[in-house]
């Protein structure tokens, strides 16, 4: 199994008309238990796990600079940039998907570094896929009834996840073994691609970052 180039662009294409996230999730409980509340009030010892009829709305990113606090020689950078993921907690209730604003009452406005939003999100991603996978397999794709043919298992189960468009099962495509079309490998580990990261060893650079719009 492995996350796409599409997962990524989910969790970092995200707009103001993107889906809630539900607070009692995995995912909007390590959300929160990782912000900031932007009006002052933090407790460390908060117990988010009260949240549960309330939503987690996308309001924007943003880019602020900071002291680079490794910075110990002449030629190091000082000033470096953090990325925040701006969000709001609204009563499910009242959250609407298509307002930017979510709601405009009972709410709580967070921000969150962007490198801990994208690896929380692939985290919850991963782990939906993971299970996603376990039943199509154990429960709909009958691969098991192929005898101990491994061979055309794998084909069985190759055809199963791709006919359901879950080509984030696949792990191989057999079908290539036997000298059919080869499928180009995607050799990107989005886990990686969370912080900035350099390309192949080149001169170029990948990461997320924040869009002039936010």
């Amino acid at each position: 199994m492995k996350l796409t180039l599409t997962t990524l662009a989910a969790a970092i294409g995200l707009s103001t008309a993107a889906p809630s996230i539900s607070s009692n999730s995995d995912l909007g409980q390590k959300l929160l238990s990782s912000a900031r509340r932007l009006d002052g009030y933090q407790d460390a010892e908060v117990d988010y796990t009260w949240v549960a009829n309330y939503s987690l709305k996308f309001q924007g990113c943003h880019t602020t600079p900071q002291w680079n606090e490794d910075a110990d020689g002449e030629d190091d950078v000082k000033l470096t940039n953090l990325n925040l993921v701006r969000f709001r907690l609204c009563p499910s209730d009242t959250c609407a998907t298509d307002s930017a604003y979510g709601c405009k009452s009972g709410y709580g406005d967070y921000v969150v570094s962007m490198d801990t939003y994208l690896q929380a999100y692939l985290d919850s991603v991963q782990q939906d896929q993971e299970y996603n996978c376990e039943y199509a397999r154990s429960n709909e794709c009958g691969c098991y009834n192929n005898g101990d043919d491994y061979g055309t298992f794998e084909k069985c189960e190759y055809d199963c996840f791709m006919n359901k468009g879950m080509e984030y099962c696949v792990v191989n495509n057999p079908y290539a073994e036997d000298g059919g079309q080869q499928e180009e490998e995607d050799d990107w580990d989005l886990m990686d691609m969370v912080q900035c990261q350099q390309l192949n060893g080149g001169a170029y650079y990948t990461g997320a970052y924040c869009s002039s719009d936010g």
